[in-house]
C-alpha cells in the first residue's frame, strides 16, 4: 500500500513540477487552459510558484503538492478563498498521468477537504468537472460532493468555451445556522 499525503507548495517543487507538466502537456490541453511555453520550463514553474505563494500569503488560496511514497505526483489547491458570510473556496487538483487511476487524486481531495473544513474553517467547497471527465467526477463524488448544476461556458479550453458540472460539498459540521466550526 502506498502512502499518499499532501503538503504545502514549496519553491523547491519547481523543477519536478515543470518535468511533470512537460510530460502531461498533450494530455492537459484537453482539460486545462492554454498556457505559454514558458510555463513548462523550470524557470516558468518557479515564477508560477512565486505568484501562487503570494496568493497563499494573502489568504486567498491554499496550494499544495500531492506526494506518493514521498515523491511528488500532482497538485491540489483551494482557490478563491472567501471569508465572512461566504466561507467558501473552489477545489482544484491534478495527478500526473503516469499516476492516475490509482486513487491518488481521491485521497488528495479528501485531505484537502480536511484542511478546508478544519484549519481554514470554511463552510462550503465548490468544484467543477467536465461531464466527459468521468474520472474527475468520480473523485468528487467519492469525497461527498453533490452535483448542483451546470455552468455553461465556464472555462476556455483547447480553443473554445466549455461547460462544467458544478459540484458542492458543505462542511460536516453544517447545521444550516452555525457560522463557525465547533471548537475542537
Amino acid at each position: 500500500m502506498t502512502d499518499i499525503v499532501i503538503r504545502a507548495l514549496d519553491r523547491d517543487d519547481s523543477r519536478r513540477l515543470a518535468e511533470m507538466y512537460r510530460g502531461d502537456r498533450d494530455f492537459l490541453k484537453h482539460w486545462d487552459p492554454q498556457r505559454p511555453d514558458a510555463f513548462y520550463t523550470d524557470s516558468g514553474q518557479a515564477d508560477a510558484i512565486e505568484t501562487t505563494l503570494r496568493e497563499c500569503t494573502s489568504g486567498r488560496m491554499w496550494s499544495g503538492v500531492v506526494l506518493e511514497d514521498g515523491g511528488l505526483v500532482g497538485r491540489v489547491s483551494l482557490n478563491n478563498i472567501l471569508q465572512a458570510p461566504f466561507r467558501s473556496c473552489s477545489l482544484g487538483y491534478w495527478v500526473a498521468q503516469p499516476y492516475s487511476g490509482r486513487g491518488i487524486a481521491t485521497e488528495a481531495a479528501r485531505q484537502a477537504m480536511q484542511i478546508a473544513f478544519g484549519s481554514l474553517g470554511l463552510h462550503r467547497v465548490d468544484a467543477f468537472a467536465r461531464e466527459e471527465n468521468a474520472a474527475s467526477c468520480r473523485v468528487l463524488e467519492k469525497n461527498g460532493f453533490k452535483k448542483v448544476g451546470l455552468s455553461r461556458g465556464h472555462i476556455h479550453i483547447n480553443g473554445r468555451w466549455r461547460d462544467d458540472i458544478m459540484f458542492q460539498r458543505l462542511a460536516p459540521w453544517d447545521d444550516g445556522i452555525r457560522l463557525d466550526p465547533p471548537a475542537s
